[in-house]
Parts: C-alpha cells; structure tokens; sequence
C-alpha cells in the first residue's frame, strides 16, 4: 500500500513550545510505528519531528505559521503515486522546497529557493543511480528520494526507517488540547452562533 503521510521537524524550539504551536498534549503513550494520527519524537540531533498520518497537515499555511520562531523542515510522501516534496521555513517564510512527481516522468524534480549544501551531492548520486538503472525506462524511482535524502540529511530522520546511527526515535502518540477539540469555525464565531 504504501506510505501516505507528512511529518514536520522544529529546530529551535522545546517539546512543550512545539505541542503548543500545534496545539496537542503528549500522552505519553509508546506509538513505535507511528499508527496514531499524531505522535511526536525529540530527536539527538536537535530536532523535534511531529509525523502524521495526514498526508495534507505539513501544508504551506500551516508551515509558514509554525516557523514564526524556528527553522522548520516539512516532508509530504505519497508512495502510491510516488510523489514527495520537502519544504524548508523559517521566520514565516518558505526558504527553500524539492519535490517528485513521478507522474510527471521518473526524473521530474522541480526545486526553488537556496537549497541546503547538501542537495547537490544528493541530486547528482540519486540522478546518476536512476540513469545506471535505465533512466526513465527503469522499474525503480530513485528521484523520489532525493527530496526525501535532504529532509534526512539535516534533521536525523527519515520515515521509512526505524533505526539511526544514533539509535531509534522514542515516538509518543499526541492528542489534540480541548481548545483545538472546541475551535469553532470563523463564521460561527463571526455571527455569533453557539456550536
């Protein structure tokens, strides 16, 4: 079946910073294969990465109100189109982005803004495997990593793997605070109605 997921790494902030950016309590409960929608882990490295089930939840708007006091790397991946795309945010802005979609052909990748140092030599290692493999006629995508080596390469994480040279990432299951639970939409609070 494949992945179908989004994750979101913080750099900068605490735990309890980034559970009250994004509104959710720990509960402390062991998600080992990230199975509840939300779960949180602190990474050695620095990082603090949120995964999702959600695929659409690292979105742009949510990215650029998140990063208003951190560097945050989001990573969206849909493995059963094969498409990704890492982003990179900070004070509110999107400061750089690579993304696959191999709808558009196994060496589509379409990148924009000051990509960290280590995309090239990512890049041209992926490319060169993908052109050894038979280019745009091979069985395997190796583009689609390449968005997703990036994300790897500076926070310490990747989705589809449970072990690091560091160890394994200790995930909680969150859950969303009562304030998030009883938000009411914009217009109901507009016109005064009571949910």
């Amino acid at each position: 079946m494949g992945f179908r997921i989004s994750w979101i790494a913080f750099e900068g902030l605490e735990r309890q910073s980034c559970l009250d950016l994004v509104g959710m309590i720990d509960t402390n409960q062991l998600d080992e294969a990230c199975e509840a929608p939300f779960s949180m882990a602190d990474l050695p490295t620095g990082w603090i990465v949120l995964f999702s089930n959600d695929f659409d939840y690292a979105s742009d708007d949510r990215l650029a109100r998140l990063s208003g006091r951190c560097r945050v790397v989001g990573c969206q991946v849909e493995e059963t189109i094969m498409y990704c795309r890492t982003v990179g945010y900070g004070s509110g802005k999107l400061i750089w982005s690579a993304a696959h979609d191999s709808s558009e052909g196994l060496l589509h990748l379409k990148t924009s803004g000051a990509l960290p140092k280590q995309f090239k030599e990512i890049e041209r290692r992926l490319l060169e495997e993908q052109e050894q493999s038979g280019s745009e006629s091979s069985d395997t995508d190796y583009v689609f990593d390449i968005p997703i080596e990036t994300a790897a390469m500076l926070t310490g994480y990747r989705h589809d793997q449970w072990k690091f040279d560091w160890g394994e990432p200790a995930f909680t299951a969150l859950a969303a605070t009562i304030s998030e639970e009883i938000k009411q939409p914009f217009w109901k609070k507009l016109l005064g109605v009571k949910s």
